[in-house]
């Protein structure tokens, strides 16, 4: 079979990025479908795959070669393993298929997946379109979390010339969610894109102070929420933020109350495990504790967030120490 497990996975991972981003709930993957009483011919042409969405059974048939089969000889072999698999939903995914040919598979009622393009399952009663090139026209007043940091990343010296796939593999989201995110930082001209195989490089061509310049208005403050908690046992994994960063970057003195973040995805889990959400009493160490729309850690590290989001995070302060301070953050990193 010449679909190899590395091009599987890729077509897997997009398709699931895909169809979180479209449907906004996962599509779980249950591993490969018990073949023993299949025909050799599916075996020949698609990898199977059991999986589920929204509660659904289903079968994925990942178009093993780049060949395109027709229309018709799809449905034939979905009819074929759906008679195997009666109570399962049985979805086509591919990386590309014509407009032609998807027209073709819609009037014949084949469910498919087409990772970035078009996802269309009757039996779910869905035909749910992106639109790319539309959403790309529209000009946006802020990054998404994600596209931000990517942007802070290229400003702070970590990356370079990427990928979807190498973004996606650099900070652990999806290829389909990098993929988004190239093309929203293309719309607003702040990345050039050039093809590279099945994906796009990006590459940030602008010097980095007119990069800062042009993506400054569109940056946010990465913290959703502040919270007073007790002190967690193993804090040393949670970086330093707001002013207590600021001290360790400035003259600035340490604040009485010290400031960690974590991302805000963290903090069910975090908030659990030490039962963070009880009351305080009044004679235990507490710290404030930032939730921030991306991990603090992708760009900082363990001891302290990275210096550009940190700016974003303080807010525009009265006090003229504090104010001296934050701007002298952004001298010290060259912006």
């Amino acid at each position: 079979m010449s679909f190899s497990q590395s091009n599987q996975n890729m077509l897997l991972n997009a398709a699931r990025g895909y169809v979180e981003h479209v449907l906004q709930t996962a599509l779980l993957i249950e591993g490969p479908v018990n073949s023993s009483n299949l025909p050799a011919f599916l075996m020949q042409r698609y990898e199977l795959v059991a999986g589920q969405i929204l509660r659904h059974q289903c079968i994925l048939m990942l178009a093993a070669n780049e060949q395109e089969d027709t229309p018709a000889t799809v449905a034939k072999h979905r009819d074929v393993l759906q008679r195997h698999f009666p109570t399962q939903t049985i979805i086509l995914v591919a990386d590309r298929v014509s407009n032609h040919n998807r027209h073709r598979l819609i009037s014949q009622r084949v469910s498919f997946i087409i990772p970035g393009n078009q996802l269309f399952v009757p039996e779910l009663a869905m035909d749910l379109r992106e639109h790319f090139r539309a959403e790309r026209e529209r000009p946006a007043d802020s990054l998404t979390p994600t596209a931000q940091l990517v942007v802070v990343a290229a400003l702070t010296g970590k990356i370079g010339e990427m990928t979807p796939s190498e973004l996606a593999s650099r900070f652990r989201y999806s290829v389909m969610s990098m993929s988004r995110t190239i093309g929203e930082l293309e719309a607003l001209q702040l990345v050039d894109v050039e093809p590279s195989g099945r994906f796009r490089r990006a590459s940030f061509t602008l010097p980095r102070e007119d990069l800062w310049e042009r993506a400054r208005p569109l940056l946010r403050s990465p913290v959703r929420k502040r919270r007073r908690v007790r002190r967690p046992p193993n804090d040393s994994d949670m970086p330093l933020a707001g002013e207590s960063a600021l001290a360790e970057w400035t003259d600035l003195s340490h604040p009485r109350l010290e400031t960690r973040a974590i991302a805000a995805s963290d903090w069910k889990s975090l908030a659990t495990r030490y039962n963070l959400d009880r009351p305080l009493s009044w004679d235990e160490p507490e710290i404030e504790l930032e939730t921030w729309s991306y991990d603090p850690m992708l760009l900082g590290n363990d001891r302290l967030v990275d210096p550009i989001s940190l700016w974003l995070s303080l807010p525009e302060s009265a006090d003229d120490r504090r104010g001296a301070a934050r701007d002298d953050l952004l001298r010290q990193v060259g912006l």
